[in-house]
């Protein structure tokens, strides 16, 4: 499994105009991620939890330390998913991940976990026998648009996230185009991740007039838009 890497990360959503201001802005300094095609691509997620939803409930109550589980592809290229992992830890967080086949995401999908139980990566492992203890189930998908931009010291990523949808038809995973319900009254949302340090002139970058922080989680509003 990748070393534990704990980030920092600040999230505030913002209005069409200034994701329009911004993005203008952070183009004429900083370069795209690597997973950009053209400006922006999309992000497609399914959401684990237990048959108790502790990890809806986890961040809901405010517990310090969450976690959760999902399997993810890009730009509706099912050739390349991985399973995650995503914990946060009070103020800052890391992520692990695995990559996983079609015929094991599909399998997922249907709570078939045992094409997981001879997996050698500890990830799945963990995974697995969450899955068979907690009684995991695929809860939510969430579909969205990004826009990154990544900077080498700080190892500094900045991403706008918008055009959020949500299902709970968890076998449409692998449909094509935006599936559910769209999220209402977020234009976008700005996330600022870091390791160590914010170099002093990105953060002079991403300010914008609408400087309040939020907790904005996408499982969570995915699951109050289905009604949990």
């Amino acid at each position: 499994m990748s070393e534990i890497c704990y980030r920092n990360e600040f999230k505030h959503e913002i209005s069409q105009k200034n994701k329009v201001i911004l993005t203008s802005r952070l183009r004429k300094f900083l370069k795209h991620d690597e997973n950009s095609i053209g400006n922006s691509y999309s992000i497609r997620s399914l959401y684990f939890d237990t048959i108790y939803d502790d990890a809806y409930w986890d961040k809901e109550d405010g517990r310090s330390y969450r976690e959760k589980f999902r399997i993810r592809y890009y730009n509706n290229d099912a050739s390349f998913i991985r399973l995650e992992k995503k914990v946060k830890d009070g103020a800052v967080g890391y992520k692990q991940s695995a990559c996983i086949t079609k015929d094991m995401a599909d399998q997922l999908i249907q709570k078939k976990y045992d094409c997981l139980a001879d997996a050698n990566h500890p990830l799945l492992q963990e995974f697995y026998v969450k899955c068979k203890s907690q009684c995991m189930e695929p809860k939510v998908i969430i579909t969205y648009e990004r826009e990154a931009f990544a900077y080498g010291p700080g190892n500094t990523r900045i991403t706008l996230d918008f055009d959020m949808h949500a299902s709970t038809q968890v076998t449409s995973f692998f449909h094509d185009g935006r599936i559910g319900i769209r999220e209402p009254g977020i234009d976008c949302v700005l996330e600022v991740k870091f390791d160590n340090y914010l170099p002093d002139w990105i953060q002079s970058l991403v300010q914008t007039e609408e400087i309040t922080s939020t907790s904005h989680s996408k499982y969570v509003i995915g699951r109050h838009l289905n009604q949990i």
